[in-house]
């Protein structure tokens, strides 16, 4: 079943990527047989190198929940969703990474849990798979995100997994606007001051671990030094937050940071 032109979509996927077309096409079509079907797809390519990307969307061109899009210049994957929220008009945002699978049923569930539950943010246990697509283990996050953050605990959702209210996004301005990584755990600390943070137990994603990933290249991955400089500033930012005396202190505490680089999202056409 696919929405019409006259039906209302529920929930935004936006899915950046580059140059990442072995994997793209399976990330989309995943997201496009989900079978909560009221969905619109928003894929952004981040100045790939080339255009070989574009065959591996060519088999959804014609579904009109499919927009493709392209920026004027290469920002990183925090900048795009936020310059692709200004397009989104559903009530909740889901995001996608462009090496991984959503698994039947995932937005079924996690809308559920946020139309039921009253959460604010929801993510999923999920499997690690590496780069030919075998599983290599599984995690569950806890149930209540809130409750571990309070204890201690950091991560508590894998952001790519995630389903988000919009209202959540706009009003703690998206996510960090002036880096590259590591802001979806900034985000996370932002939100769970105000909001309820849950996961569904089921695994309802497929995470992919292999060189190349953003956690994993050396440039870029977990112990890398620009990594670790953003995580010195984020908990910096966060004891900041914690020594808030007043709401009226800690709320400018939670606003990120908007986009520090000016550039367009462009229409790309994929089929023929």
């Amino acid at each position: 079943m696919r929405t019409s032109a006259h039906t209302q979509a529920a929930v935004t996927v936006v899915l950046p990527h580059y140059d990442c077309a072995d994997y793209l096409g399976a990330a989309a079509a995943s997201v496009l047989a989900q079978d909560r079907a009221d969905l619109r797809l928003i894929v952004v390519d981040d100045c790939s190198p080339d255009e070989t990307w574009t065959a591996a969307l060519r088999p959804y061109a014609a579904d009109p929940r499919l927009t493709v899009l392209r920026t004027s210049e290469n920002v990183g994957h925090l900048r795009i969703k936020n310059k692709a929220l200004e397009r989104v008009d559903t009530p909740y945002v889901a995001f996608q990474d462009a090496d991984d699978i959503s698994l039947p049923g995932r937005l079924r569930h996690q809308l559920a849990l946020l139309e039921r539950d009253k959460a604010d943010l929801v993510g999923c246990a999920y499997e690690y798979i590496d780069a030919a697509g075998h599983g290599t283990g599984r995690r569950r996050m806890p149930r209540n995100g809130n409750l571990w953050m309070r204890l201690g605990r950091s991560t508590v959702l894998l952001h790519p997994s995630s389903v988000v209210r919009r209202e959540v996004l706009e009003r703690l301005g998206g996510f960090d606007g002036t880096v590259r990584l590591g802001a979806d755990t900034d985000f996370h600390l932002r939100a769970a001051r105000l909001y309820r943070l849950r996961s569904v137990r089921h695994v309802l994603y497929r995470y992919r671990i292999w060189p190349n990933s953003l956690t994993q290249a050396p440039e870029t991955g977990f112990g890398s030094a620009e990594r670790l400089s953003y995580t010195g500033a984020m908990n910096d930012q966060e004891r900041r937050r914690r020594e808030a005396r007043t709401r009226e202190e800690l709320l400018p505490l939670l606003v990120a940071p908007p986009n520090d680089i000016d550039f367009t999202l462009d229409p790309v056409a994929v089929g023929g």
